[in-house]
């Protein structure tokens, strides 16, 4: 993929103050916005996490040890001084995870917080933005707190490395000051904590006295907290899970998104993240493919003004062609489509379809079969060689990714135009579907027979397999995260099959298998070949097609657990991150690589694993319950409970799943949906001994029950094993 380039990180400058004891971790690239004028300590700019306000640029980073760069004009460090020592939080050691404790206050929101001993000090430090002035500027609010458990007060004096008119002192003034440092001294006393609060200007123009005149602290992250909080709970999100780190992740990978949105004009942008600290490749930017997944789970989520003003950007409108100069992602066609369908599902509104805008979708079918090659025999019928992840050499390859696509995307297209009453479209389409899905079909069975294999891979030359024999990205289950295929497709209405689907629990088996004999830890996919191989922030859009299969639906899970345990800053993950040693944050490869940059397209995907494991909703009004739910999140005890899930036509239903020793409860409140209902956890096979309504599935592994069923109990042949709670993430 040509975002990544493989290329080492080059040394490009080293500031003065570290130049002597941190060759690596110290360095400050000429290309980086990282700049650190009056600072105390090196941090680790391979380890960081951002945060901002939605529609602003730049966003701001905070580092472990509590050092914070305000709309990344320059970084401020803190420190503290008690009997004539400095003491700064390592960053570097070799246990500093445990020496420094790093998270998010009120486990989601993004208000970054680090803790950490100087000598018999606690010093805890918290940052937040928040949007003042009526909204014409954001500003990075700070607070240094400053414990002890001595049995006498204690003088201290905390440094902080910026001017005054950087980071503005809410609470009293500083005893130095000089045009890079300040100090204030302190006394920490008996049971007491000492604070100080600071502001500095992020995004927009505000002067030092108007921010020491816009409010305290404890004012802006009040504010701060109602905004997020407000916004997550008007759409769907986990109430609670057996493990309530994922209920966490996702509100924060909600803001994350959020947080990514670039408001240039009336354009509205989504970014991949701000740029890296460490000065690697610079993510600061739109790519094409990830956009409409984006959108695509925004509308799932009832997020739908915040859609619809991406769908309207100007830029949006560029993705749905045949032919790109450079990259060239073809996935990107068929995806097109997809939001727009979401929209229409989730809020039946058939008049956003005006003919522009269905002119739009019909150019964008129509690019589909404008793609696919005809004057191949070897691939007839198959969209043209093209690039994803990892196949971008040589000229590309012809991808599965890029075909299934385009039959989720040409799903989504007559699912559009049946509810449009465009029987004529729907009918073009229809057979666009199927004779694409006969080619794709052609070609894996052609694939397989000379490859003398039960399986299919992410492409179908001979070239291409020996070039990626040792990348796991050409995998089937990546080749499903760029495509949303097949489980998305099903959702919409996709009832073909073939040689796709007749082999595609052995494709998964396959990949799997892959892993382990590469000694991937289970629950991760890996990333790319080589030393690359640990852990990807793409992560669970692998796993999130797997849903489809009987066997392996569960995955989807295993990997959003998995990033959980692996995280490399506060819910934030590196595009590619290797295993750093037990108890410790995993992370950036080192030497740093083009490519360690956080990845927000993949936390979208996060989100979506975890919804739709949970609960998954048909073009038909269908409701599906706890297919992905793993048998260790049902014991006695464990609660599963989501609220404001979208189903069809602007309505919304809450449920919550309760485990007793030899039962389940399920609940439903909120509107009536348009389709049944399935409870469908994999707990449930061969294991139903009566349901108090509903009836039983034919496979005996399902309770399908009326649309408006409010509650009911199912008895279990066998009894819950109390022992699984022990492994949730």
């Amino acid at each position: 993929m040509k975002r990544r380039t493989f290329v080492e990180f080059g040394m490009l400058g080293v500031a003065e103050l570290f130049a002597k004891s941190h060759s690596l971790y110290g360095l400050v690239p000429d290309s980086a916005p990282y700049t650190a004028a009056g600072a105390f300590y090196p941090n680790d700019l391979l380890k960081w996490t951002y945060f901002g306000w939605e529609s602003d640029h730049p966003k701001s980073w905070s580092f472990m040890g509590g050092a914070v760069s305000p709309g990344l004009r320059t970084t401020i460090q803190f420190a503290l001084a008690w009997e004539g020592k400095l003491y700064v939080p390592d960053e570097l050691a070799s246990d500093r995870k445990q020496k420094i404790h790093w998270y998010l206050k009120d486990g989601y929101l993004p208000a970054p917080v680090s803790e950490w001993d100087a000598g018999p000090i606690h010093v805890k430090i918290s940052h937040f933005a928040d949007r003042i002035l009526n909204g014409r500027a954001t500003a990075v609010y700070s607070r240094v707190e400053l414990s002890s458990t001595s049995k006498t007060q204690l003088p201290v004096v905390l440094h902080v490395g910026a001017a005054a008119d950087v980071a503005i002192p809410l609470r009293g003034d500083p005893q130095h000051q000089t045009s890079k440092r300040t100090s204030y001294e302190c006394t920490v006393g008996v049971g007491r904590t000492e604070v100080r609060d600071f502001v500095s200007p992020a995004n927009g123009q505000a002067t030092p006295a108007q921010l020491a005149a816009e409010g305290n602290f404890d004012t802006h992250y009040e504010s701060m907290k109602r905004h997020w909080t407000d916004r997550v709970q008007l759409l769907t999100h986990p109430v609670t899970l057996p493990s309530p780190m994922l209920a966490d992740m996702f509100k924060a990978l909600q803001i994350t998104a959020w947080e990514n949105v670039v408001k240039l004009g009336d354009n509205y942008e989504i970014h991949a993240s701000p740029p890296a600290p460490g000065g690697m490749y610079n993510y600061d930017v739109v790519f094409t493919h990830d956009i409409p997944n984006y959108v695509d789970q925004w509308m799932r989520e009832g997020d739908i003004n915040l859609g619809v003003e991406v769908l309207e950007s100007p830029y949006y409108s560029t993705l749905d062609r045949a032919a790109y100069d450079f990259p060239t992602y073809l996935d990107t066609i068929g995806k097109f489509l997809l939001p727009a369908a979401e929209y229409l599902r989730v809020t039946g509104d058939k008049s956003y379809f005006t003919a522009k805008r269905r002119e739009g979708a019909k150019r964008a079918a129509k690019s589909i079969h404008t793609a696919r090659v005809f004057d191949d025999p070897d691939h007839y019928g198959l969209l043209r060689k093209s690039q994803d992840f990892e196949n971008w050499a040589d000229g590309g390859d012809f991808l599965l990714c890029d075909n299934w696509s385009a039959l989720h995307g040409l799903q989504a297209y007559k699912y559009i135009c049946d509810s449009l009453g465009d029987s004529e479209e729907s009918q073009w389409a229809e057979h666009e579907m199927e004779d694409l899905n006969a080619c794709l079909n052609k070609a894996i069975e052609k694939s397989c027979s000379e490859n003398n294999t039960p399986y299919y891979l992410g492409a179908f030359d001979k070239a291409s397999i020996r070039r990626y024999q040792d990348s796991n990205y050409s995998w089937v289950p990546y080749s499903g995260a760029l495509s949303t295929f097949p489980w998305g497709a099903y959702l919409k209405g996709f009832e073909l099959g073939g040689a796709w689907k007749d082999k595609f629990d052995a494709s998964l088996e396959h990949a799997l298998q892959e892993r382990d004999d590469k000694r991937i830890p289970e629950g991760s996919w890996g990333a790319w070949w080589g030393q690359v191989t640990y852990g990807s922030a793409y992560n669970a859009s692998a796993g999130v097609q797997c849903l489809f299969s009987e066997k392996y639906r569960i995955e989807a899970i295993k990997n959003v657990e998995f990033m959980a345990r692996n995280q490399c800053a506060p819910f934030q993950w590196s595009e590619a991150y290797e295993f750093k040693g037990s108890g410790q944050w995993v992370g950036m490869y080192t030497p740093p690589v083009s490519y360690g940059n956080y990845e927000c397209w993949g936390y979208s995907f996060a989100k979506q694993a975890l919804l739709q494991a949970c609960a998954s909703v048909k073009a038909d009004g269908t409701v599906i319950l706890g297919r992905g739910v793993p048998n260790d999140w049902i014991f006695p005890g464990s609660v599963i409970e989501w609220a404001n899930i979208m189903v069809n036509n602007k309505k919304k239903i809450n449920f919550r799943i309760s485990a007793r020793e030899q039962s389940l409860d399920l609940e439903i409140w909120g509107d009536v949906p348009d389709g049944k209902i399935l409870l469908n956890l994999p707990i449930l096979k061969e294991n139903i001994r009566s349901t108090s309504a509903g009836t039983v599935g034919p496979l005996k592994d399902s309770i399908e029950l009326s649309a408006d069923t409010r509650r009911v109990k199912v008895l279990l042949a066998s009894p819950l094993n109390p022992a699984n709670k022990n492994g949730s993430a």
